[in-house]
């Protein structure tokens, strides 16, 4: 049995602004009952963007020539430690096969971890052909399925191939034959800038999250369009079950996608759709009335050349592709989003993350400083009650 492939914990939340329908006013008009928008001006943001470090850099390096690797079939040995092995496997335990114990056609890489203790070391000085027999446990805990946490099982694997895989050395004639630059360090330094500018841009994009939620924060929401809510939880629980359906030739059961997200039933799991979705809806409503008070408008243009941008992007022949896809709102109200975070950096204030750190800390100290004078203030006043009342008993004994 496998460790079960890091393929990603499924996240409900999309890219919410992009995923809205419905756009305009009559939009803005319907929302304008559940809310009363609150100070959206002068909002302060930061923008922290990461420095691209060594490592950063050699990451994307290896990651090149791990591309440029090629994969050869072995015949003449047996499995060494770093091959890749192709394998069919049928997992028991006390006898009986169990719920993703089993697979054929599977590569895997020796020494790579990616199965339990002991499969891939046991397969290490088998040929091809060969039958092994694992008798193996699995961990315990064991948190992707816990029913197996601890327990002993048997595999029979047979090996289908061997194959190594042999990684190209970064020279100045690689990069010449692979890219557009003509030695490492020009390639290096394209691979700097580009580095930096997906810092600066995730920089952006949180500083527009930022900036957004204090939005909503300061704004006041009484309700929502039931109707609503109920249609787009309803979505969003189709959609859960379809990819949890999908998880299955990884290995995990509805249950175990379930738990990957935090749920202990699907009760709960409904729970946490609603809530994500009335998140969602604060953010829709906040969007359309602010876009109706600042008078915010998308024109035909603008959505279709956010269209083409896309079509260019990931070469779709057809805007009926597109629309058919996406629907026919989502690439207005894209615009609008970008429209109206546009206004807000516009309106807001840009604050260095050093100033920010620093008032942050003045704050703190002057939350100090208060609380260190009450604590004192507190002090003076017990002692001097305390005093008091000690002269008032000595007082009463002279007496």
């Amino acid at each position: 049995m496998m460790k079960k492939q890091k393929v990603g914990a499924i996240v409900l939340a999309g890219v919410m602004m992009l995923g809205m329908t419905g756009c305009g006013n009559s939009k803005a008009k319907a929302y304008s009952k559940y809310v009363t928008l609150g100070d959206y001006k002068g909002i302060e943001y930061t923008e922290t963007v990461a420095d691209v470090t060594e490592d950063d850099i050699q990451q994307k390096l290896d990651s090149f020539v791990d591309g440029l690797a090629e994969t050869n079939e072995i015949t003449d040995r047996a499995v060494k430690d770093g091959d890749i092995v192709n394998i069919d496997y049928v997992g028991t335990m006390d006898g009986k096969e169990f719920d993703g114990g089993s697979a054929t056609g599977q590569d895997l890489t020796i020494g790579s971890k990616s199965f339990i203790d002991g499969f891939e070391t046991g397969l290490i000085g088998h040929n091809i052909g060969d039958e092994v027999s694992l008798d193996l446990k699995f961990p315990d805990p064991y948190p992707n399925n816990t029913d197996l946490a601890g327990k002993d099982v048997n595999f029979k694997v047979t090996i289908n191939k061997i194959s190594v895989k042999t990684t190209p050395e970064l020279t100045d004639q690689l990069v010449k034959d692979n890219t557009d630059y003509d030695t490492i360090d020009a390639y290096k330094e394209s691979v700097k800038e580009d580095l930096e500018k997906s810092n600066k841009a995730s920089a952006e994009k949180q500083a527009e999250s930022d900036i957004f939620d204090k939005v909503v924060a300061n704004c006041k929401i009484t309700g929502y369009d039931e109707d609503e809510v109920k249609q787009l939880v309803d979505e969003e629980f189709t959609n859960f079950k379809n990819t949890a359906k999908n998880y299955e030739s990884y290995g995990y059961s509805y249950e175990d996608v379930l738990s990957m997200n935090g749920y202990d039933s699907e009760d709960a799991l409904k729970t946490g759709i609603t809530e994500y979705v009335k998140k969602y809806l604060d953010q829709k409503m906040v969007l359309y009335c602010l876009a109706a008070k600042e008078g915010i408008k998308v024109s035909s243009e603008e959505t279709d050349k956010k269209v083409q941008e896309y079509m260019d992007t990931y070469n779709v022949k057809t805007k009926d592709e597109v629309y058919d896809y996406f629907g026919d709102d989502y690439f207005e109200v894209a615009v609008l989003s970008e429209k109206v975070m546009d206004f807000l950096k516009e309106n807001g204030k840009l604050v260095d993350s050093t100033e920010a750190d620093s008032e942050d800390a003045q704050a703190d100290g002057k939350d100090t400083t208060e609380a260190a004078t009450e604590e004192k203030k507190a002090d003076s006043e017990d002692t001097t009650t305390e005093a008091a009342t000690e002269d008032t008993e000595a007082t009463t004994e002279a007496e």
